[in-house]
């Protein structure tokens, strides 16, 4: 192959920036973000001493989490990658301000 046919490495990184890529890094993302609500919540539960309050908020962001990722799921074989980058974006908002309100004690 001759050096005229191939695309710059710049070319080939701007061809990589598409809605569809970025749909399939917040597929990456969210069983990411799952996994570690699900291992926050569990720590908590094995510590005990721990006050149930902050126990009970972890469940529900998880459940919800876990909500979100199968409808991001779903709407992407649905090829509908906007739709999973919204979704994904205004999960993850959702679930900081969830914290930030009903988990002040966890950090």
């Amino acid at each position: 192959m001759s050096e005229l046919a191939r695309p710059s490495w710049t070319a080939r990184l701007r061809g990589w920036f598409t809605v569809h890529h970025f749909a399939q890094l917040a597929l990456l993302v969210q069983p990411l973000i799952v996994a570690r609500t699900a291992g926050e919540y569990v720590r908590q539960q094995a510590a005990g001493s721990v006050d149930p309050a902050l126990v009970e908020p972890l469940f529900i962001a998880l459940t919800a989490v876990g909500l979100i990722t199968i409808a991001t799921l779903l709407l992407y074989f649905a090829r509908r990658e906007k739709a999973v980058l919204a979704l994904t974006l205004v999960g993850i908002a959702a679930l900081i301000v969830y914290k930030l309100l009903a988990m002040p004690g966890l950090g």
